[in-house]
């Protein structure tokens, strides 16, 4: 499977009708920045944002099939041949300091049982994300969408990153300019069309779990100016909660 790379603004215009991309549940988001890069891999899809230095999206596909051991694989990060405007490794040398970690978006382990799985070392899927975000809610709602995978079957999750009206700006100590996220939205799909949506703030407390964290695709939708879902013909019934452990 090859990697293809587009502008968002010709993505967007063939949206529905040259093409689809299976790592999209109801379409790829439509919206944002037209000068963002579409980048389409074997394990994702993401529109990679040259200004913020991170994806205003990423999609993905997790299935039994797809989730392995990641104990013994490589996280060392990969530059994008596709994007050279992006953070570099040596911008995140100093994160752990500021309470931050070098992370991503798409989670190794969800991929480590293919022959893509390195493919989530690039640094276009990667972001600054607080430690204590990335050991609490987010490793949890992970697991959880792992459990349901194993439970249920394949599971589709929209993610990336919010950035709110604020003089508190968050920043990595390096020379490339760019911005931290202030928040996260993650959006998880069942086959059967069930949804449930988290808003998850750099700021959460290790001890957070990822139930206090519930939001809804119209809140994410309004705070991103994202259409998530452009070619569904009706809203998706969020109803997958307690599938992921929020009774």
């Amino acid at each position: 499977m090859a990697t293809w790379l587009l502008s968002a603004q010709s993505a967007q215009s063939a949206q529905g009708q040259s093409y689809k991309i299976a790592h999209c549940y109801g379409g790829c988001p439509i919206g944002g920045n037209s000068d963002n890069h579409l980048i389409i891999r074997p394990i994702y899809a993401l529109s990679y944002n040259t200004t913020t230095k991170t994806a205003d999206w990423v999609s993905y596909k997790v299935s039994t099939a797809s989730i392995g051991i990641a104990s013994s694989l490589s996280r060392l990060p990969l530059p994008d041949d596709y994007v050279a405007d992006t953070l570099k490794a040596a911008d995140f040398l100093d994160a752990e300091s500021l309470g931050f970690i070098r992370a991503q978006y798409v989670p190794l382990v969800d991929f480590a049982a293919t022959p893509y799985w390195q493919e989530v070392n690039f640094l276009t899927n990667t972001v600054a994300r607080t430690s204590s975000l990335s050991q609490g809610a987010w490793y949890g709602l992970d697991w959880s969408i792992r459990n349901l995978v194993n439970r249920k079957g394949d599971v589709f999750v929209l993610t990336g990153p919010i950035f709110d009206r604020t003089e508190d700006v968050k920043v990595l100590r390096t020379e490339t300019p760019h911005r931290i996220p202030d928040r996260f939205f993650k959006i998880i799909i069942t086959a059967e069309g069930q949804a449930a949506a988290f808003l998850m703030s750099q700021e959460a407390p290790v001890h957070l779990h990822h139930c206090e964290m519930q939001s809804s695709i119209a809140e994410i939708e309004a705070l991103t100016d994202y259409d998530f879902f452009p070619v569904l013909n009706q809203s998706l019934a969020e109803i997958a909660f307690e599938d992921l452990g929020c009774f």
